[in-house]
């Protein structure tokens, strides 16, 4: 892959003979199309590929939510996205092809300076209704009072996301309605915090796993 300067008609986009022209982050660059090649993917590559999909399948429907919990600490030349993404094929996936499995315990969807939330819990209160608990502990460096507490629900059996905030980090508790059609489904849960000023976060936490009662 090569940079270039633009030329008097500007970079160009797309495909030309073997070459395809593109641009990514204020950064425009060429490169040319991958050879074909006629010998069979080894075990390990298709161990790759299959662990790759899998975590670009998991990842991509909360790209907006990565991008927020990595805020704090994304680098310039990555998205917090393509961040989770790379711990997640590091450090979050087991098995081997074709049975490639996520560690949901070890999945990370932020990472930054604040306090991260402690003592979670995660119960069904009631038929429809769960409740995740933490220690509203505070402190005036890295821990405050209003911090937002987002929590991710992931319903594994429809493989479902669902995002809830209507909390702070004092209240150390938010209680939600579990979507219709949840009975008898597994979730598994995700805690982190936001400060006010919507740049700085906490490590995500991983809270815990609640199968819903079976109506």
């Amino acid at each position: 892959m090569a940079t270039f300067l633009k030329g008097i008609n500007g970079a160009y986009s797309g495909k030309v003979g073997n070459v395809v022209g593109s641009r990514w982050r204020e950064v425009d660059y060429v490169r040319s199309l991958p050879r074909p090649s006629s010998k069979p993917a080894t075990e390990a590559q298709l161990n790759q590929r299959a662990r790759f999909a899998l975590a670009v399948a998991f990842l991509s429907p909360i790209k907006d939510l990565l991008n927020l919990g990595f805020s704090d600490s994304e680098q310039a030349s990555a998205t917090g996205y393509n961040v989770a993404l790379s711990h997640l094929l590091r450090n979050g996936m087991t098995g081997d092809y074709p049975v490639v499995e996520i560690d949901y315990t070890r999945v990370r969807i932020s990472r930054g300076s604040l306090g991260a939330p402690v003592g979670l819990t995660i119960a069904e209160t009631r038929p429809g209704e769960a409740t995740v608990s933490w220690q509203p502990i505070i402190n005036t460096f890295n821990a405050f009072a209003d911090d937002a507490a987002v929590v991710l629900v992931y319903n594994t059996s429809k493989a479902f996301f669902s995002v809830y905030e209507n909390a702070v980090r004092e209240d150390g508790i938010l209680t939600f309605t579990l979507p219709v059609g949840f009975s008898g489904d597994v979730l598994e849960t995700w805690v982190f915090m936001g400060h006010r000023d919507g740049l700085r976060t906490s490590n995500s936490v991983y809270a815990g796993q609640l199968t819903v009662t079976a109506a």
